[in-house]
């Protein structure tokens, strides 16, 4: 095994790193803790890896023989023991002795592949100058998981699908934002905004052409996650009732969702036997597994936040789109899907709201580190007069009761500051950053 962890580590140093699309998500590197990136499968987690071990070669003054990667899925690694970890040191220092008194970066990917890994991966925190950064599919490498298993000694990393501006990048459109709003721009990511709010932010999706293909591949995303990260996972039986879940979810984003109203629709209209307990915990897995986000009502009444549901967003509106009945309908919930995974990405905290008078607001939103808070509302046009009226009249009432001055409408293509105040912005403008979300 010595010498063939000596092989993988050379086969690393000689191997360039792939050139990829730079990423706008940032891995911390703190004393005495290892950095943990997770997510739905296929969001990118290896590759931002790699994109950090870039960083440190180019602004960073490090030699390659300085980063080890090891992916814990090769072939030649299959039967690796807890026992066999130390293996990992004395084959590295062997190769590089003089990196024992060097500050190293160790790169482990599927390291969950490994029963008891933690105790190495704590050792290399306690006893050496390693820092550690660990990959792991959704399955087994869970945020809680590594709560557990690290006890405080771990940054969680999570990552998403492209956003906008990435897609924008990846596409040779922008490499970075241009300060000037010309028209040109304006065009651009007009233009661009229509791809990728057509086919969503899943990297290997624009490896493909064909809308067919990429629909089967986006479907296959979809069958891993209900496969690996929940039906073996929890050892889920009842599959049918998980699968009638999660196709209502896709065909209802950006909805409130109430497990008890569910599951009376599945069981008494659909004849679909579930207990309702087993559906609160389908929704739970899912959710471990990165694939459906829960908002729940902004109020300080816990009783409130009980009797009232959650609201329910998907990972990557591409997915919605390959998943549901009908990729063409409801175009504003898939707008307002959009907007919350801009929102998250943002680091913050999200809730919807209602008013006294029983009105609602999609967003209510606080940035996490200055406290600010504002109102949006997410609606495709205001062109209609009813829809106008409803959607203002709401962001002024749950203006007046929390005593917030920052409201927002965004729209598909509409852009317009109002008397009252509340600014109406298009999507492409808040996506792309030209449109903060706090002032």
């Amino acid at each position: 095994m010595l010498e063939k962890l000596k092989r993988i580590l050379l086969e690393f140093q000689k191997r360039p790193l792939p050139v990829m699309t730079r990423r706008e998500v940032f891995l911390p590197i703190l004393e005495g803790k290892a950095t943990v990136v997770t997510g739905m499968r296929r969001v990118g987690k290896t590759s931002l890896c790699r994109q950090k071990m870039e960083e440190l070669l180019e602004g960073g003054g490090l030699d390659k023989s300085q980063l080890l990667y090891l992916n814990f899925e090769d072939d030649r690694l299959i039967g690796f023991r807890l026992e066999d970890c130390q293996l990992i040191l004395d084959a590295y220092y062997s190769l590089w002795p003089d990196n024992r008194s060097r500050e190293c970066y160790f790169f482990f990917d599927e390291i969950q592949n490994v029963n008891g890994w933690e105790h190495f991966v704590r050792r290399l925190l306690d006893t050496t100058e390693v820092h550690v950064i660990l990959m792991g599919s959704s399955s087994k490498l869970l945020t809680s998981e590594i709560a557990t298993a690290m006890r405080g000694r771990s940054v969680n990393v999570e990552l998403l699908p492209y956003s906008f501006p990435e897609y924008l990048r990846h596409r040779n459109v922008f490499d970075e934002r241009p300060q000037q709003l010309s028209d040109d721009t304006i065009a651009r990511l007009r233009h661009g905004l229509e791809e990728f709010f057509a086919i969503g932010g899943f990297p290997e999706i624009y490896q493909v052409s064909d809308e067919m293909t990429r629909g089967e591949i986006l479907q296959e995303y979809n069958d891993m996650v209900v496969l690996k990260d929940v039906v073996e996972r929890h050892r889920v039986g009842n599959i049918t009732a998980l699968r009638c879940l999660l196709a209502y979810l896709f065909n209802n984003p950006s909805q409130k969702f109430s497990v008890t109203a569910f599951w009376k629709v599945l069981t008494q209209g659909m004849q679909v036997k579930c207990a309702k307990n087993d559906l609160f915990q389908f929704v739970e897995y899912l959710e471990e597994a990165c694939i459906l986000f829960r908002t729940e009502l902004h109020t300080t009444s816990a009783k409130a936040k009980m009797v009232n549901p959650d609201k329910v967003y998907l990972v990557d509106i591409g997915l919605i789109r390959a998943m549901a009945d009908d990729p063409t309908a409801n175009r504003g919930w898939l707008l307002e899907n959009l907007v919350y995974l801009h929102l998250r990405r943002n680091k913050c905290q999200v809730g919807y709201y209602n008013t006294a008078d029983g009105k609602e607001v999609d967003f209510h939103v606080v940035d996490r580190m200055s406290r600010q808070r504002c109102l949006i509302q997410v609606c495709w046009s205001m062109n209609a007069p009813e829809t106008l009226k409803r959607e203002m009249s709401a962001l002024r009432k749950g203006g007046e009761e929390l005593g917030l001055d920052r409201m927002l409408v965004v729209t598909w293509d509409e852009e317009k500051t109002r008397e009252d105040g509340i600014q109406v912005v298009p999507v492409w403008k808040l996506l792309a950053g030209y449109e903060p979300i706090f002032r």
